[in-house]
């Protein structure tokens, strides 16, 4: 007999439930998933159920209450949930961003953090996959900040935080209505946009930089046209004034089946006067090309290495 393992385990506890509850009332799928995680955190369902759905669904939660999971193993399992509920909806999957984009995030975040990371913002979270897929691998106990303007998808990623006992905070609003302060890093996977006549991740970029504490980072991923939209003279002179571009990776094309991407690195200046002498520019191979990523990862490594010898040389002047 097949071994089940906690990544199956903990799937099987909310997918079992949230089918339960569309069987009986056709509950959407995302929806009941999500009372299933408030069944597992409050012993409370916000649904009307008999005694014996209730039944139902306290046999389902006592398969699993012994079990100690962790973190990644419940975002796993979640992203599975996820994904069949967006294919529920008849919703592209594009709205997750892929695991190994967070990943390769996370190991330049390593690299570039020395310092313990205090407060994460994503100032579009969706259901909070790249956020707690960065934090899981960095493996710091920070605070996650989030925004986004969809009720369902904001209870998800509240929800999810407080399964993995991480400490957040989700808004549900405009995330150019948001503001915060001293804020450690920003991670932000910006939506395809079809019409660009007003192009809004210009917008959203600006707004943030001014919540990122002095040369923390912003990591944010971008469409291959970012840089030739209408309004990029005028958002490139607000971008000198409040942060370094630092550096772009360019994603393999393999990666989005939408349109081509980048993740696009910012640092916030100290001050208006900061100069950056380096630029980290990479072409990233598949993740499935292993001789490929190696070289790559490699050339990622001397230039960190360079960049390290030359702090240390400027600092001992």
């Amino acid at each position: 007999m097949k071994e089940t393992n906690n990544i199956e385990l903990f799937y099987d506890y909310f997918d079992s439930i949230a089918m339960y509850l569309y069987d009986v009332n056709k509950h959407p799928y995302l929806e009941s998933m999500n009372l299933a995680f408030q069944y597992l955190l409050e012993d409370y369902i916000d649904f009307p159920l008999d005694e014996q759905g209730l039944a139902y669904v306290k046999q389902e939660k006592n398969k699993i209450i012994e079990v100690e999971f962790t973190p990644e193993e419940i975002r796993k399992a979640v992203q599975l949930g996820l994904l069949k509920g967006y294919k529920h909806m008849n919703v592209s999957n594009a709205f997750l961003t892929p695991d190994t984009l967070g990943l390769f995030m996370s190991y330049l975040i390593k690299k570039l953090y020395d310092e313990p990371i205090q407060f994460v913002l994503d100032p579009m979270v969706g259901s909070g996959n790249l956020v707690y897929t960065v934090l899981n691998d960095i493996e710091q106990d920070a605070r996650v900040i989030g925004v986004d303007n969809d009720k369902l998808k904001c209870e998800l990623a509240r929800n999810l935080g407080d399964l993995m006992d991480y400490d957040n905070q989700i808004f549900m609003q405009d995330t150019l209505s948001f503001f915060a302060n001293e804020i450690d890093l920003i991670v932000l996977d910006l939506p395809i946009q079809e019409e660009k006549e007003v192009y809004l991740p210009y917008q959203i970029i600006s707004h943030h930089l001014d919540s990122l504490a002095s040369e923390k980072f912003m990591f944010v991923v971008i469409e291959n046209d970012f840089f030739e939209q209408k309004q990029m003279e005028i958002f490139k002179k607000e971008l000198d004034v409040k942060a370094h571009m630092f550096g772009l990776i360019k994603l393999s094309e393999t990666l989005f089946k939408n349109a081509e991407k980048s993740i696009l690195i910012l640092q916030k200046k100290a001050n208006k006067e900061d100069k950056l002498t380096d630029f980290l520019l990479i072409n990233l191979p598949s993740f499935e090309d292993q001789e490929g990523m190696e070289l790559t990862i490699q050339q990622i490594e001397l230039w960190f290495k360079k960049r390290k010898e030359e702090k240390n040389e400027s600092n001992s002047c």
